[in-house]
């Protein structure tokens, strides 16, 4: 099981029962620890629901008291495929 992170303005931003596109951080001890990815995710409410869980914080850092299980369903390219 891993564990990510999410900033977001609201809890509304985080529908249940369709994917969404997050900017999500890993808190996965090592070296690669808050390592920032774009991806497509599926939320809930329910933590054993998903495979994985997200933490939430709020856009200066407040830690919401509710948690998500997630499932990263792809990673989500920004860069253009001509400097790729």
């Amino acid at each position: 099981m891993s564990q990510w992170e999410v900033f977001v303005n609201e809890l509304g931003e985080l529908a249940e029962g369709r994917d969404l596109e997050l900017t999500i951080r890993t808190l996965d001890p090592g070296i690669h620890k808050y390592t920032y990815k774009r991806a497509k995710v599926r939320v809930s409410k329910i933590l054993e629901e998903l495979p994985d869980q997200l933490q939430v914080r709020f856009g200066r850092g407040q830690l919401s008291p509710q948690r998500y299980s997630i499932e990263v369903l792809e990673e989500v390219q920004r860069m253009p495929a001509k400097y790729r």
